[in-house]
Order: C-alpha cells, then structure tokens, then sequence
C-alpha cells in the first residue's frame, strides 16, 4: 500500500486557507483519493477542547507561556496520534488547515 500524503496551508485568520483546503479536498476525492482534512490546533475532540481553553481561559485568566506551549503540545500530540498518523498509514491524503 502506497503511504498518504500530508499537505499544510499556513497564513494568518481569514486568508482563506479553510476555503482552498475545501477545494483540494474536493478534487482530490473526484480523482479517487481518501482524504481526511483537519486543523491545528484542534482535530480531535481532546485537542479542540485544548484549542477552546487556550483561546478562552476561564475568567479573567491567562496562561502562562510555558502551560500555553504544553497545552499545544498535548493537544499536537493527540492531533497526531489519532488522527494524522492513521491516515497516512492508511494511504490518505491529509491536508491540515496550519502545523508550523
């Protein structure tokens, strides 16, 4: 079985890369392919409720920068875990909105 292909778009909010990602999904699908397209941070439901609390503490709260950089992670790790590795061990094409 032929490996899956992982395919990232950086850029800033609202640039448009949700948008694109849909379209190369969408021709990727019509020329027979498996794909699985998904975000960062986020695409489990572990790591969007990371997502959710690094975004929006509880209260007035922040993060430290070191918790903030280890909520990521975790959530990075899960991401990749669950989601990203099987599918490309499987032979999909995962196309992942940001990962730097």
């Amino acid at each position: 079985m032929t490996r899956g292909r992982f395919i990232t778009l950086e850029g800033g909010e609202g640039t448009g890369k949700s948008t694109l990602l849909t379209a190369l999904r969408e021709k990727l699908e019509a020329a027979g392919r498996s794909v699985v397209q998904t975000r960062e941070p986020g695409g489990t439901d572990l790591a969007e409720t990371i997502r959710n609390l690094v975004l929006h503490p509880p209260g007035d709260q922040t993060w430290s920068s070191m918790a903030e950089a280890l909520l990521m992670n975790a959530a990075r790790t899960d991401h990749l875990e669950k989601k990203i590795r099987p599918a490309l061990d499987a032979g999909e094409w995962v196309l992942c909105d940001r990962f730097a």
